[in-house]
């Protein structure tokens, strides 16, 4: 059973786009992460006003790509075994 490294997507049609997407998500999640725990651990420096609203606005375009890019790629059960079948 060979699976297809091209799955179709309605919104983002390009593979390679999609992964650099998510990629790009990702890594500005951990980095965003990152400055939020130092920033709470710390009493050295505060920049929870810089924080807060870009977490806002990260975790609303996060949501929004997994919602509409990631999750119609998820095979479902029935997807799968239409394919088992062939």
């Amino acid at each position: 059973m060979s699976m297809s490294t091209q799955t179709p997507n309605v919104v983002v049609q390009n593979p390679s786009v999609r992964k650099a997407a998510g990629i790009v998500l990702g890594a500005v999640g951990i980095i965003l992460g990152t400055a939020v725990v130092v920033d709470g651990a710390t009493a050295a420096f505060d920049i929870t006003e810089i924080t807060t609203p870009i977490t806002a606005g990260y975790l609303y375009l996060s949501s929004l790509f997994g919602l509409a890019v990631t999750v119609p790629n998820v095979p479902t059960p029935r997807a799968l075994l239409r394919r088992d079948l062939r």
